[in-house]
């Protein structure tokens, strides 16, 4: 018998073992981690852990938990008094204090209506991925403005202008109107140690921030942004 059958048999016995207590015992480790994930994270609000069901005979009988995905509705990030929305998933975490989380990926994401109110630009509004803006006399011209990451600051960038509807490469304009926008939309970005900065985007949902770390303290996340 191939090796991969004997695995499926087995993990099918676990479960027949478990019987209708599997899903018990789900729930009851989802409980558990939210409850840890809300003493390390006490500003955390609307905490939710979910573990696939078929790993409960394998967590039952390890140190650690293989996969958990957690999301917090509203956290107040460390450094700012902007809630943001956090979405995690969580690799090879320790059973033991402080909880370790062997690979960890995080998704933040600041509220649009956030991200328009602290943006300092004329008539701001996200339109698809970019902000648009007022520019110009009257406000005749439009700027859309994308999010940029470096140097552990995120910022935005002109994408594209028009004025009266003629549009005006960004390549032709002065490098200071850059430099302007850049000062006034920049934000530092505290990445703990052991986390890498992937990605930055904006949508209709606000402003998101991709990052990726291994053995990472849980009750760091809050100085994440």
């Amino acid at each position: 018998m191939k090796k991969k059958h004997l695995a499926l048999i087995a993990t099918a016995s676990a479960f027949i073992l478990l019987g209708g207590g599997a899903l018990t015992a789900q729930a009851v480790m989802n409980s558990q981690i939210e409850s840890r994930i809300r003493s390390e994270l006490p500003k955390a609000s609307g905490v939710r852990a979910s573990i696939p069901l078929f790993d409960i005979p394998r967590n039952f009988s390890s140190n650690t938990i293989k996969l958990v995905k957690i999301n917090i509705e509203d956290l107040s990030l460390e450094g700012n008094e902007i809630e943001s929305s956090i979405a995690i998933s969580a690799g090879h975490i320790s059973k033991s204090q402080p909880t370790i989380v062997g690979s960890l990926d995080v998704t933040a994401t600041i509220p649009a209506a956030e991200v328009i109110k602290s943006a300092n630009f004329d008539a701001a509004q996200i339109v698809g991925s970019v902000l648009q803006i007022s520019v110009g006399e009257g406000g005749l011209g439009q700027a859309q403005l994308v999010p940029k990451f470096s140097d552990k600051t995120i910022y935005f960038q002109l994408k594209s202008l028009s004025i009266l509807g003629s549009e005006i490469p960004s390549s032709s304009l002065p490098a200071d109107i850059q430099d302007q926008i850049k000062s006034k939309s920049e934000r530092k970005l505290n990445i703990p140690k052991g986390m890498t900065f992937k990605s930055v985007s904006l949508g209709t949902n606000g402003l998101t921030v991709n990052l990726h770390g291994s053995n990472i303290q849980i009750g760091k996340l809050g100085s994440i942004l």
